[in-house]
This record gives structure tokens, C-alpha cells and sequence, in this order.
């Protein structure tokens, strides 16, 4: 219950910042840009589309929402709340998660004209999203302003993204990159798509997880020194 009231406090903040209208525009540019493009493209360009952006929204966002709520002293009150450390960022996650696969999928849905393993599909974001939100805290927690965050954060995509456009390219080495949680996250999404064997989607399931609760248990230490309200 605690989280679920944590995670309606988010969507209502974020709303209320304006996040949402931000992505909205955002999202249907994404739908005129694509909709523009050859069939034969969109198989290629829509899962690229949607990993690089909604998949990974919360890394972008999660920077001007810890700022906000620095500023506000939200941060200094949380101690003395029911409220957990981990559930307080499984909350901020999970909100950023929802606007991923909401996003995504109207993307998917206007612009698509093939057939996709939806349920892969949001599996895929929803994995994604978390992580990269977690992974985003990393950088969050020792920025002062949301201009410092943005600076920061740079090597950080540049971690994310490069794995993945190496991978794309299919070089002789490009196994070694699957060792890269946002190469296993494409491949998923991608596979929605494309198809991918129920083996390798098991395999990357299972790394994602993993990797998303030992980020988790990290970021908790490094904010919160281990948790409030235990």
C-alpha cells in the first residue's frame, strides 16, 4: 500500500512539473517523423526508436525530479515517513516505467504496420526503464542543479549507447558487448519485432534482473546509507 500511494505521488508530481506534457509533444513528433518514413524502414527505426527514448525516459527525467524535490526539502522528510528508501525509488521508477510503455506503445501502434510480441515488448521497456531510472540516480545523487546533472550524465548515455550502436554493426567481436545490461535490454525489444528465441529472451530476463536489483541495493546505499524507516 505504501508504494502504491508513493508511486500515485509521482505520477501526480510529474504531472504537475510538467513531464508529461513535455513527452506528449515529444511522442508525437516521434509518430510525424516515423510516419514519414518507407515501410521497409520501420522494422529497423521503431525499435531503435523506442529503446533509445521511451525505454530509457526515466534516466533523462529522473535528474529533474531529484533536483525538484532537493529544492523543495522533499529529500530532508523522508526519514520521518512509513515510507522505505527502496520503496521511495522503486516508486520514482516505476512511475517513469508506466510513461515508458504508455509511449511506446502509442508510438508503436500508430506508426507500425507489422506484427509485434507485445507482451515481449512491455516486458522489455518495463525491464529497461527501471534500471536505466536506477542507473540515473547514480549521477542524480552528487548533482546540485539540473544543469550539473545534464553535464554528468553525458558518459553515462555514452556507457549506454555505444555498447548497443557497436552491437548493431555486427563485427566479429560483437558478442563481447552482450555483456552490457542495455545491449541485453535492445535485444529484447528488438525481438518483440523481429523475433528472438525463448532462450535468449529467458537469459536476458534473468541479467536484466538481476542487474536491476543489485542497482537497486547500490543506489539505496550510496543515497540513503542503507534505508530510512527499516
Amino acid at each position: 500500500m505504501r508504494i502504491t500511494n508513493a508511486i500515485k505521488a509521482d505520477v501526480k508530481f510529474q504531472v504537475k512539473q510538467g513531464f508529461y506534457a513535455v513527452y506528449v509533444i515529444i511522442t508525437l513528433i516521434y509518430m510525424l517523423v516515423i510516419y514519414q518514413l518507407p515501410d521497409h524502414m520501420g522494422q529497423i527505426v521503431v525499435p531503435l526508436i523506442i529503446y533509445f527514448d521511451p525505454s530509457i525516459v526515466g534516466f533523462f527525467f529522473i535528474g529533474g525530479i531529484v533536483m525538484l524535490e532537493k529544492a523543495q526539502g522533499v529529500l530532508d522528510y523522508l526519514v520521518v515517513t512509513p515510507l522505505r528508501s527502496k520503496e521511495y525509488l522503486m516508486a520514482k521508477a516505476i512511475s517513469l516505467t508506466l510513461l515508458a510503455i504508455v509511449a511506446s506503445s502509442v508510438i508503436t501502434l500508430v506508426t507500425y504496420r507489422g506484427s509485434v510480441q507485445w507482451i515481449l515488448l512491455i516486458v522489455g521497456i518495463g525491464v529497461s526503464s527501471l534500471l536505466f531510472t536506477l542507473y540515473g540516480f547514480f549521477v542524480a545523487a552528487k548533482c546540485k542543479s539540473v544543469n550539473e546533472y545534464f553535464v554528468k550524465m553525458l558518459p553515462y548515455m555514452f556507457f549506454i549507447v555505444l555498447p548497443c550502436f557497436l552491437l548493431l554493426i555486427k563485427t566479429p567481436y560483437s558478442w563481447i558487448f552482450n555483456i552490457f545490461p542495455s545491449v541485453a535490454g535492445l535485444k529484447l525489444i528488438y525481438g518483440a519485432f523481429i523475433g528472438i528465441h525463448w532462450m535468449e529472451v529467458t537469459l536476458n530476463l534473468i541479467y536484466l534482473v538481476f542487474i536491476t536489483v543489485f542497482c537497486l541495493h547500490s543506489v539505496d546505499k550510496i543515497i540513503f546509507g542503507g534505508g530510512f524507516g527499516e
